[in-house]
């Protein structure tokens, strides 16, 4: 029914409707160092009598930081995140295993450079407190002008924060909005009246209250480093008169930019929720002086790593659907 597609619009009142991966960790390879919750965007485990395990009731987002970020090779991740029905319904596919092999491609034998870079950087939330030099941050933006764009209009602009006490000022002036957001979020689930109101957001902006992003926003709340440590934020912003779709060109330009970061032996982390923050905090804009026609679409911090996370983790199938010589299949594991 048309109607199905509506319900279900506030998960944490409907644990029936969807699972968790679950994080499996060998006690005996633990060393209790911590990386792992370090690198969870979510704050799903913890380290207890010098062992790391899963905090029970946290949504897990399935994206196996903490399986990247083990030095020691110390946790599994079994299952998806999966919601059966309603609004935030995942139209993943998932294997039967649940571990898809090494990407690769009927075919062709071993990988090239660029593919290698693909497969194996990962989203970094351990950094160096090492500061990036200057010309680096440069080579890593000059990717970024050179990516493809429509017509040529090339609707990028950048504030590179390469200080970390500028970084900070910034974190101050978003944390208190995070805390209002996650607060009101998770008050849905005692006030009947706060839930409706939540179900209607949801469907208003879905992007917004699906709740492994409000999990996420509640795990970067201080006191823990809003910006992971990282010694360089970098804004990527947009030109609202930017033609077709200006927010896929960005989205281009950034990919440019970590992927050549990686090249150059640095790490990056997306930070969607600082330009979140500078969309609804009118103060925020002014300070980073952000005005017409540009408006901040996302961010990355960059930086050195200080726990190497590079590894092919797994990943759902992809949904593809073929036509040639007149025929179509889609398929499907």
């Amino acid at each position: 029914m048309v109607l199905d597609k509506y319900s279900y619009t506030y998960l944490p009142a409907h644990p029936e409707v969807w699972t968790l991966s679950q994080i499996i960790v060998d006690e005996e390879k633990c060393t209790g160092c911590g990386n792992c919750v370090q690198a969870c965007p979510c704050a799903c485990l913890e380290v207890v009598e010098g062992k790391a395990r899963m905090v029970e009731g946290v949504v897990c987002m399935s994206c196996s930081a903490c399986v990247a970020h083990c030095e020691k090779d110390a946790i599994q991740m079994k299952g998806f995140y999966n919601v059966e029905k309603g609004l935030f319904k995942t139209m993943l596919l998932h294997p039967d295993d649940g571990y898809p092999r090494i990407p690769e491609v009927e075919g062709i034998e071993g990988l090239i450079p660029v593919e290698e870079v693909i497969y194996k950087r990962r989203s970094n939330r351990i950094f160096s407190k090492k500061p990036v030099p200057d010309e680096l941050v440069r080579r890593v933006v000059e990717a970024g002008r050179f990516a493809p764009s429509h017509g040529n209009n090339q609707p990028w602009s950048f504030i590179i924060i390469n200080d970390r006490e500028e970084m900070d000022k910034i974190a101050d002036m978003i944390d208190p909005l995070y805390r209002l957001l996650v607060r009101l979020y998770f008050y849905g689930k005692r006030n009947r009246l706060v839930r409706g109101l939540l179900s209607l957001g949801s469907i208003a902006a879905p992007p917004l209250m699906d709740q492994r992003a409000i999990t996420g926003g509640k795990a970067i709340l201080k006191p823990k480093d809003v910006f992971l440590g990282a010694p360089c934020l970098i804004y990527l912003l947009g030109d609202k008169r930017g033609i077709n779709n200006m927010d896929l060109d960005i989205g281009i330009c950034g990919q440019n930019m970590v992927l050549a970061a990686h090249s150059l032996g640095l790490v990056t982390c997306w930070m969607g929720f600082a330009a979140v923050g500078a969309k609804m905090l009118p103060h925020l804009r002014r300070y980073l002086g952000i005005k017409w026609p540009y408006v901040p679409v996302s961010a990355i911090v960059l930086g050195y790593p200080r726990v190497n996370a590079d590894s092919m983790v797994k990943r759902e199938l992809p949904r593809i659907t073929w036509r040639k010589g007149g025929k179509t299949w889609q398929e499907m594991p």
